[in-house]
């Protein structure tokens, strides 16, 4: 049986926040692929008369569409609100095309929204805490790894990724395939992680500013809500935190479907350091290894 694809690249890159250090946003809330969109049935009299011709779609149809979408978003933007929006988002993609690698220090925090709760009225209480470490490598390297009792490590070194599972003590390889491979990993559930351009995460997400908390400065809030169902599947809202000065990631929150949620804190960010390139050099943290007493499983490729 073969790789369903959307629902491993989403359980996979929605732990991952691998590449975060791309530079976007930082506070998500929940990210992950559902099963894909089923296809648009043309019948034969409405295709065109040209074999292999693509129609484009006319005004009334992109209209309408226009019109659902507005109908269906959370919120609403005036025209300068949207422009400082846009701002954020060029700003951001101009700043990602110069990533070359990137690493930091990631915390993690779940909140389980019926035991994390302050009966006293207090900010809610993680209920489990987790220390790890990002990597990145444009365009399409990354690992993500959690230390401890709850240990999670991914690699992906830009043809497969590979999971491992420290209950079964396996290393479990999933090729890519050849469209998720290099920048196409930008159309995954977390392209804010991978370069996507700011006309994708416009066309993907309703994406406004917050207002950072009282007496926080120099940061910029930003809020994503999915447009699709595929995403929505997975997360209801994405909280991203950046610095102002510069747009590094600070924090990520994730809202997921049961409303819990999980955070992540980023610090000691590494961005295109000559220090970082001459330790890859001699410790490619993109090469996957497998544990002495390990498994290594290759999961069948899909059509």
């Amino acid at each position: 049986m073969g790789v369903d694809w959307a629902e491993t690249l989403g359980k996979i890159w929605s732990y991952g926040v691998l590449c975060f250090g791309l530079g976007i946003v930082q506070a998500g809330q929940g990210w992950a692929y559902g099963p894909p969109e089923p296809p648009l049935l043309i019948p034969p009299e409405a295709r065109d008369p040209i074999p292999h011709q693509v129609r484009p779609p006319d005004a009334p149809t992109i209209q309408r569409r226009q019109k659902l979408e507005e109908a269906q978003a959370p919120f609403r933007l005036t025209l300068e609100e949207q422009r400082q929006v846009d701002w954020v988002l060029q700003k951001w993609e101009a700043l990602s095309k110069t990533v070359r690698t990137f690493e930091c220090k990631v915390w993690r925090f779940e909140y389980d929204r019926v035991f994390g709760s302050d009966s006293g009225g207090g900010p809610p209480r993680p209920t489990h805490r987790d220390e790890g470490k990002i990597w990145y490598a444009a365009p399409d390297k990354g690992r993500f790894e959690i230390y401890g009792d709850r240990a999670e490590k991914w690699i992906c070194d830009g043809k497969a990724i590979y999971e491992y599972n420290y209950t079964k003590k396996q290393v479990i390889q999933y090729d890519l395939p050849p469209e998720l491979q290099g920048q196409g990993i930008a159309e995954g559930p977390l392209p804010f992680l991978f370069g996507a351009t700011a006309a994708d995460l416009r066309n993907r997400y309703w994406i406004r500013l917050s207002e950072p908390p009282a007496g926080v400065t120099g940061q910029i809030w930003l809020e994503a809500f999915p447009k699709f169902q595929k995403d929505r599947a997975n997360f209801k809202r994405a909280e991203m935190i950046l610095r102002e000065e510069d747009l590094r990631p600070v924090a990520l929150m994730l809202v997921l479907p049961n409303d819990n949620r999980v955070s992540y804190r980023f610090d000691d960010l590494k961005i295109n350091a000559k220090s970082l390139l001459g330790e890859w050099f001699t410790s490619d943290p993109f090469r996957p290894t497998v544990p002495l007493g390990w498994q290594r499983v290759v999961e069948p490729t899909g059509q």
